[in-house]
């Protein structure tokens, strides 16, 4: 359902237990975003849950304010991408990084054991991939079973990395026998906790399709061998990173431009703070909290809002989540986070309305920040999603561990926030 109104685009058809979870550039509406919300929200309803709702886990509210149409807009229709034809300006180089990484994984690599090689060194790792991937092309309902059966996977990988699960398939002798066998270890109910299907009530005809959407990832995987490339393909390849790239600049100068024209009335904000008041007007005596998620840029959002364009907003948790706040403070591009006198001592004030701030940046991603060293309070978290450089940054919300540590670390800021 969406409101013309800040372009809410709400998820489970709750009453109860506002999240609202803000997202970051380069993000535009498509099939595939809709995909990404119906995954993120199955995750969150699955474990936060059980954590913030007094009642019935499943009324959990997810507010997903949408601020991409009201970002970056190329008015030339991204005519500054450079065009093949153009005459070059020296020799054409030939070297081809997707043959290198074809040789690199050796003569004897065999492409059926590449998921079941991961599980026997990082089974976390290997649970998290399978259900990245397997998220991306999941709708209503197996997104939801799909979400419960990855939490008892990445518990059972957690028991098997400290050695404590006997039923961990890492002898498979190739990654068909091990999802096979792993599938079996869940719908034995041995992972923590009883298995998700029952738990939320999925029909068997979602299972079913949630085991579809796994074994299809697996394809995937096993598929995603490096080819040899060519000039054409790496043609080809850059344009999506391209637009992404110049999307997500563009986003930030958009906010930015904005605010400094518009101040509180500027479109990307109004959105935003529209979707943290209906999350304060959803709060009830049974479940008084609000917890803001943002991911990336929405943490700078969501902070600027806090902080300076709309002080009289409040949640009792911001989540930032590979976010550039920190780093923008230092740039002095917000107003309530002033230059320091003497940086070794003196730290920013956070919002008056905020009472808790996690903030967890993964170290390979080069877009996240920490906060700790820049603001009086604020805790700071290091998660590694296993991902390279350029993968990093988009992969937190897509893998069931990092929804596993959400839970633990959400708990204790709540528990802290009950007792102050």
């Amino acid at each position: 359902m969406e409101h013309s109104v800040g372009s809410v685009l709400r998820s489970g058809g709750g009453i109860a237990v506002p999240v609202v979870f803000v997202h970051g550039v380069a993000t535009r509406r498509s099939a595939d975003y809709l995909r990404t919300v119906t995954q993120r929200d199955a995750l969150l309803r699955t474990v936060l849950g059980p954590i913030l709702c007094a009642d019935d886990a499943s009324k959990m509210t997810v507010l997903n304010p949408y601020w991409g149409d009201v970002g970056a807009k190329f008015v030339w229709n991204h005519a500054s991408y450079p065009s093949h034809g153009v005459e070059s300006f020296g020799a054409d180089g030939s070297l081809d990084v997707t043959s290198l990484l074809e040789l690199s994984a050796g003569e004897g690599a065999r492409r059926n054991q590449v998921l079941t090689a991961l599980a026997r060194e990082a089974p976390s790792d290997a649970v998290d991939l399978l259900w990245m991937i397997a998220g991306t092309r999941a709708g209503e309902p197996e997104a939801q079973i799909l979400a419960g059966m990855g939490i008892e996977a990445a518990a059972l990988a957690e028991l098997a990395a400290s050695g404590q699960a006997i039923d961990w398939p890492a002898d498979a002798s190739d990654d068909e026998e091990f999802l096979s066998r792993l599938l079996e270890s869940l719908s034995a109910g041995r992972a923590n906790g009883p298995p998700s299907h029952e738990a939320f009530g999925g029909q068997r005809g979602g299972r079913r399709m949630a085991v579809l959407r796994l074994r299809e990832a697996l394809s995937r995987v096993t598929a995603a061998v490096p080819r040899a490339g060519s000039s054409a393909v790496r043609r080809a390849a850059r344009r999506p990173v391209h637009t992404a790239g110049t999307r997500f600049i563009g986003d930030v100068l958009a906010y930015f431009r904005q605010r400094e024209e518009q101040g509180d009335q500027a479109p990307i904000a109004q959105r935003v703070a529209s979707a943290l008041e209906e999350g304060l007007r959803l709060r009830t005596s049974a479940d008084p909290r609000l917890v803001v998620i943002a991911h990336s840029m929405g943490g700078n959002i969501v902070y600027d809002l806090l902080s300076h364009l709309r002080p009289d907003l409040e949640c009792d948790v911001l989540v930032t989540v590979g976010s550039q706040v920190g780093f923008m403070a230092e740039l002095g591009l917000f107003p309530a986070a002033p230059a320091p006198a003497d940086p070794d001592r003196d730290r920013a004030p956070i919002p008056d309305g905020l009472s808790r701030w996690i903030n967890i940046f993964d170290p390979n991603d080069p877009l996240s920040f920490v906060i700790s060293s820049i603001f009086a309070s604020g805790q700071d978290f290091s998660y590694s999603t296993g991902r390279g450089l350029m993968a990093a940054h988009g992969a937190y919300f897509r893998m069931p561990s990092f929804y596993r540590r959400l839970a633990e670390r959400l708990t204790a800021a709540l528990s802290m926030e009950s007792h102050d």
